[in-house]
């Protein structure tokens, strides 16, 4: 099916409406002409019965005014011509010396003649002639014409902004039809060689870890290009979308750190309030940007350099940050490096790296700008806005004057750095410390203290046989209970926690870890 691009269709809506303007127009115009000449054909014919009478009874003073009321009303000329010496006249006297017979007076004028009845017994034969401008009517057929177009112009409007909706339609059903045939391709030339693949892991000696980890990892991208290319119901890709950004993080920081050359120094940092943020994306194609914009710094990058990721939480957005030291881009070529097909530096290059990474992140709700200086680096920033936290996620600690504190942690340096937490915001008073949860529901469980106003801050790896996440959920439910613990990027942890009411602080973040003073609930 060829597909005609917006323009042609409109321009050949155009020359159709065009068309039938002009048709319209010689229509109204032609329809004009008739009724004036049947309407003046009709008024020539009444004036002259009525003229008649008049001749009949001699009273041409009368007759006279007659012709001269019509000839005002509707007729440019009126020749009364009569075999009678004396009676044949016209009307305005002067029209008939300044008449031109001229071509033009023939196509502009036309005329009515009708007979006169007279007295038979003078066997006279008179005539009245009327002249008329053929077109007097057509002026209101051309405003009649020009306010059809006036009314037409919203309903052309909306016939354009159907047009170009079918034509995105087309397109979008075009896409489809492309997409599922390449797709059906591919997936048939890539499944017979991973077949080969994966069976190369387990024959490689054990000397080679990295490299069997790199192809483990190049295996498993595959796969999940693959399983991208899948028949998906509705032909949609809501169900591949994914919030869990840390996890996506830490996959693309396995596989871009087994990936980098040993000749570059890869670091990459993520701070550990990114794993409570819910961002939307496509984890597949997440890592697959991050992946190709490492490979354009690594190919910026002469023989040595630095590669420094670093992923901040920035309270409404996750901020992934890529800097090389490498060559740079230069100046004029930094407006264009978003366009599709633009490439510089790479012989193969298909240009088509950061368009595609743009568009996907947008399509995320994000943005990614480039800042470059040549022969020092090149930054690329992507920006993707967090959408909610996760249901473990504590933002900050409130205490009242009513509010109890035990802290339970094996390691002194930790009960120490909770120390100096409480004591900055003057609360020490009121906070217990233990290095033993054994016996922490009974030394906490005193009468006069309210559940809802206890808070309970216990390490998850404790030396003794229970676990802090175990004895937290022993304790009141309506009390705030935190699991401290350096394991809170672990799924099943943050997911039982989520299901369980407990909140999770990381141990990195206990000095960043804001406490708020309210005043007692009610």
């Amino acid at each position: 099916m060829k597909i005609q691009s917006p323009e042609q269709r409109i321009k050949a809506f155009e020359q159709k409406q065009v068309i039938v303007s002009v048709l319209c127009f010689l229509f109204l115009a032609g329809l004009a002409v008739v009724i004036n000449a049947l309407h003046l054909q009709n008024a020539a014919e009444e004036n002259t019965r009525f003229l008649s009478r008049m001749v009949k009874i001699g009273d041409f003073r009368e007759a006279s005014l007659i012709l001269q009321q019509a000839r005002l009303s509707s007729f440019t000329t009126i020749h009364y011509k009569s075999t009678e010496p004396g009676r044949s006249f016209v009307i305005p006297p002067k029209a008939e010396i300044f008449k031109e017979e001229s071509f033009l007076n023939k196509i502009l004028r036309d005329e009515v003649a009708v007979q006169v009845e007279v007295s038979t017994a003078t066997h006279s034969s008179d005539e009245i002639v009327f002249e008329y401008e053929r077109f007097r009517l057509v002026p209101y057929a051309i405003l009649i014409w020009f306010i059809l177009n006036l009314i037409s112009i919203p309903q052309t409007r909306f016939l354009k902004r159907r047009l170009l909706e079918q034509f995105n339609r087309d397109i979008e059903i075009e896409k489809k039809i492309a997409k599922t045939e390449v797709a059906q391709q591919v997936r048939h030339n890539l499944r017979t060689p991973l077949a080969a693949l994966t069976h190369i892991p387990s024959k490689l000696p054990k000397s080679v870890t990295r490299e069997r980890e790199l192809l483990e990892l190049t295996i498993g991208q595959i796969r999940d290009l693959i399983s991208k290319l899948d028949d998906r119901p509705n032909n949609g890709f809501d169900d591949v979308y994914s919030t869990d950004i840390y996890s996506t993080l830490e996959q693309a920081k396995r596989e871009l750190t087994a990936a980098s050359p040993k000749n570059i120094e890869f670091i990459f940092d993520t701070e550990d309030i990114v794993a409570s943020a819910l961002v939307k994306h496509i984890p597949f194609e997440l890592r697959s940007i991050l992946g190709n914009i490492v490979n354009n710094s690594i190919e910026a990058m002469n023989s040595t350099g630095k590669i420094f990721v670093r992923i901040r939480d920035l309270a409404s957005e996750i901020s992934i940050s890529i800097s090389d030291n490498g060559i740079g881009i230069k100046p004029e070529s930094l407006p264009k490096v978003f366009q599709k097909h633009f490439s510089e530096g790479k012989s193969n290059g298909s240009g088509i790296g950061l368009s595609h990474a743009k568009e996907n992140i947008e399509t995320w709700g994000g943005r990614i700008g480039v800042e470059s200086t040549l022969n020092v680096g090149t930054t690329v920033t992507v920006s993707l806005p967090i959408v909610d936290r996760a249901e473990w996620y504590l933002p900050r600690l409130k205490f009242n004057s009513s509010s109890k504190v035990v802290v339970v942690d094996d390691q002194e340096s930790a009960l120490e750095l909770w120390k100096i937490k409480f004591d900055e915001s003057q609360i020490l008073n009121q906070v217990k410390f233990s290095m033993d949860g054994d016996n922490l529901e009974l030394d906490c469980s005193v009468p006069s203290e309210s559940a809802k106003d206890l808070i309970y801050l216990v390490d998850h790896d404790l030396s003794s046989n229970v676990s802090g996440f175990d004895l937290l959920t022993k304790l009141p439910s309506r009390s705030l209970r935190c699991l401290v613990t350096g394991n809170f990027d672990d799924p099943s942890l943050r997911a039982s926690c989520a299901s369980s009411g407990i909140y999770i602080i990381p141990k990195s973040s206990i000095s960043t870890l804001p406490i708020v003073t309210t005043s007692p609930s009610l």
